[in-house]
């Protein structure tokens, strides 16, 4: 249920987005150019085609590519990571060289 409404919200966010730029094609073709729109019903199933692979392409980065860097983000900021110790006979003692496996 979670993906399904993931989905149509991201789906309608991605026509809100889009539809200003339809907008202005339409618009130029119909007044600026002023020729009719030829098979208008495939372009509308290709801007149909377009907002489901956006909303896709979007959802993929949500899920997938968005967590993956914030996790490297709070790894690479880490203070263990940024001046790691090294306790060496109960006495800490700071590494210069920093390791990253």
């Amino acid at each position: 249920m979670y993906l399904v409404h993931d989905f149509l919200s991201t789906f309608f966010q991605t026509i809100f987005d889009v539809l200003p730029i339809a907008i202005i094609i339409f618009g130029f073709q119909i007044f600026v150019i002023r020729k009719k729109i030829h098979n208008l019903p495939r372009i509308l199933l290709g801007f149909f085609f377009v907002l489901i692979g956006l909303t896709f392409f979007l959802m993929g980065l949500q899920e997938a590519l968005f967590p993956l860097g914030e996790i490297m983000a709070d790894q690479l900021t880490d203070p263990a990571f940024l001046a790691p110790d090294k306790v060496i006979n109960g006495t800490v003692h700071s590494q210069i060289v920093l390791h990253w496996s």
